[in-house]
């Protein structure tokens, strides 16, 4: 699991602006390629693996950990405003 420095502030505003303990990352169902990701705000749940990004608490769900070594989290600038995305997540 990686996060681009951009996106560590970015989360870490939006954490602090939310109060909450930090993010996660979750396992939102399975496709034809492999589990499907979800990221929000929360603690980690039994059997995650709590990581710290420069500050920043990410549990990642114990089903991901497998596959979170392939994937980097960054911040997109879009027409709607600053977005995070998964990169290198499978999706069919």
């Amino acid at each position: 699991m990686q996060i681009t420095p951009e996106a560590v502030t970015y989360l870490k505003e939006q954490v602090e602006h939310e109060q909450a303990p930090g993010i996660r990352l979750y396992q939102a169902g399975q496709g034809c390629c492999g589990p499907s990701f979800g990221l929000g705000f929360g603690a980690g749940e039994t059997g995650d693996q709590i990581k710290d990004f420069d500050g920043l608490a990410l549990a990642i769900d114990g089903n991901l950990a497998d596959v979170s070594h392939e994937i980097t989290l960054a911040l997109e600038e879009t027409d709607q405003g600053p977005q995070i995305v998964l990169l290198g997540a499978s999706n069919c």
